[in-house]
């Protein structure tokens, strides 16, 4: 990966684990801000031109990797 898409997963670490901060703060719902940030993910990438095959491919493979875990982490900005 280019260094300019290591420094926007960077920047993108910092801006989710502020939100899931935020979200856990003003008491909003696991599930409602789980399926939130699904849905602005899998819109920025039908918007990208994602193919469904795809898209449903990865979500697959982040639910086994989910499965696979003893405690998922929670998102935290990189040092």
């Amino acid at each position: 990966m280019s260094n300019e898409v290591n420094e926007d997963f960077e920047k993108s670490d910092i801006i989710l684990a502020n939100a899931l901060e935020q979200f856990q703060a003003q008491g909003v719902n696991q599930y409602v801000y789980g399926m939130a940030l699904v849905e602005i993910g899998l819109l920025a990438l039908v918007k990208l031109g994602e193919e469904e095959d795809q898209l449903v491919e990865t979500v697959r493979q982040f639910i086994e990797k989910s499965q696979n875990q003893v405690a998922p982490p929670m998102p935290s900005p990189r040092q």
